[in-house]
C-alpha cells in the first residue's frame, strides 16, 4: 500500500460509511452487501467496491466464524512467558515451533511487562502437560517466569468506536456445556472459520452435499450455540490505532459485576476475559497511542479505585499464529 494510501485510511481519515462498514462486518461477516446496501441507503455495487477496497488496504483482513470451544468439548490454557538472556535467533526459533506445533493454537507476541502469550485447547489435562513439560525443559534457560491460567469466559464486543450510536452488545464464549457434534458438522466448522463468508454453494460443493442441506446444518450449530457469530479481522494498525491488554487485580471482587457493566458499554473496550488463576478484570482495548490508554486505565481507577490493587498492560505487537478452531474432533 503506498503513502498517500496509507493516510488515506487513518481513521481519522475515512468517511463515515466506511467505518460503518468495518462495524458491522466485524460483528457480522456474513451479512450481505444487499443487506449493507438497504441500511446505509445505498447500492450494492458501492458497498461491494468500499468493501474491496478495505480489503485491498489490508484493513479487512479476513473472516472468521466464532466457535465457543467449550460446546466441542474443550477447555482453554493460557500462557504468559517472559524471557530473559534470549537472543533474537532463539526467539524466530521458538516462534517457529509454535506455527508448526498443532498444541499451540493462537499467540501473539507482547511489548510489554509479558512478551508472548498463547493460547491452547485440551481435552485432557495430563495430555497438555506431557506437551508442555517437553516444552519448558526445552526453553526453561531463557523463561525469566511464566503463569499458566485456564480459561473460563471470553466476551466479544463489536467495535463501539466506530459508531456515535452503538447499541451495547455482546457474544460470550465458554459458559455452556458441550454438545453432540459430527463429521460433517466439523469440516462445516473449518470452513466457516477459514472464512465465515463461504457461500453455502461452495461449502455444499466441498461436501458434496446440497446446499439447503448445509443450511440446515449451519442453522442447527448457531440453535446449538457452537456457532455464535461471525466476524471480520480488523487490522487496527493499518487505522492508526493500538491494541493493549489490560490486566486489573482487585481487592474487592463485589465491584466485578459493575466493572463488567462498564466494559460492555465502553467505547474504546473490545473482549473482556476471565480466568482461574489470572488477573481478576480482563479487557482488550483499541486507542490512538498510549496516552489514550493512560486515560482509560485512569478512567477506571478513578470509578473502581477502592477495589482496585494494581494493573498491568501489555500492546500487541503481532501476531505469531491464529488458528480458529480447536484440533481435530475425537469421536468417543
Amino acid at each position: 500500500m503506498t503513502e498517500n494510501n496509507a493516510k488515506l485510511y487513518n481513521l481519522n481519515n475515512i468517511d463515515s460509511l466506511d467505518k460503518k462498514l468495518i462495524y458491522e462486518l466485524n460483528w457480522n461477516a456474513r451479512v450481505s452487501h444487499s443487506a449493507l446496501a438497504k441500511k446505509f441507503r445505498t447500492s450494492k455495487q458501492v458497498i461491494g467496491y468500499r468493501v474491496k477496497k478495505l480489503e485491498e488496504a489490508g484493513i479487512l483482513k479476513s473472516y472468521h466464524a466464532v466457535i465457543d470451544w467449550r460446546k466441542l468439548g474443550y477447555n482453554t490454557i493460557r500462557v504468559y512467558i517472559k524471557w530473559e538472556n534470549i537472543t533474537l535467533e532463539k526467539e524466530k526459533e521458538v516462534y517457529e515451533l509454535i506455527r508448526r506445533d498443532p498444541l499451540f493454537m493462537w499467540a501473539i507476541r507482547f511489548e510489554g511487562d509479558i512478551d508472548i502469550a498463547f493460547y491452547v485447547w485440551v481435552k485432557d489435562m495430563t495430555e497438555f502437560a506431557k506437551k508442555w513439560f517437553d516444552f519448558i525443559s526445552k526453553y526453561k534457560e531463557y523463561i525469566l517466569r511464566y503463569e499458566i491460567y485456564e480459561s473460563v469466559e471470553m466476551i466479544h464486543y463489536p467495535m463501539k468506536f466506530l459508531k456515535d450510536d452503538f447499541k451495547p452488545e455482546e457474544i460470550v464464549i465458554g459458559r455452556e456445556k458441550k454438545v453432540e457434534y459430527d463429521d460433517v458438522d466439523y469440516t462445516i466448522l473449518r470452513l466457516l472459520t477459514e472464512n465465515a463468508q463461504a457461500s453455502l454453494v461452495d461449502i455444499a460443493t466441498q461436501l458434496k452435499m446440497s446446499a439447503p442441506s448445509v443450511l440446515y446444518r449451519i442453522k442447527e450449530l448457531q440453535k446449538k450455540k457452537i456457532i455464535l457469530g461471525y466476524y471480520a479481522l480488523v487490522d487496527t494498525d493499518k487505522l492508526g490505532l493500538e491494541f493493549y491488554k489490560v490486566d486489573f487485580y482487585v481487592n474487592d471482587m463485589r465491584h466485578l459485576p459493575m466493572m463488567e457493566s462498564f466494559a460492555k458499554e465502553h467505547p474504546q473496550i473490545v473482549y473482556r476475559m476471565r480466568t482461574i488463576g489470572g488477573p481478576d478484570f480482563e479487557i482488550e482495548v483499541i486507542v490512538k497511542d498510549a496516552i489514550e490508554l493512560k486515560e482509560l486505565i485512569n478512567e477506571i481507577r478513578y470509578k473502581f479505585g477502592d477495589a482496585i490493587k494494581f494493573n498491568r498492560f501489555h500492546r500487541f505487537e503481532f501476531s505469531i499464529k491464529q488458528i480458529y478452531l480447536p484440533g481435530e474432533k475425537v469421536f468417543n
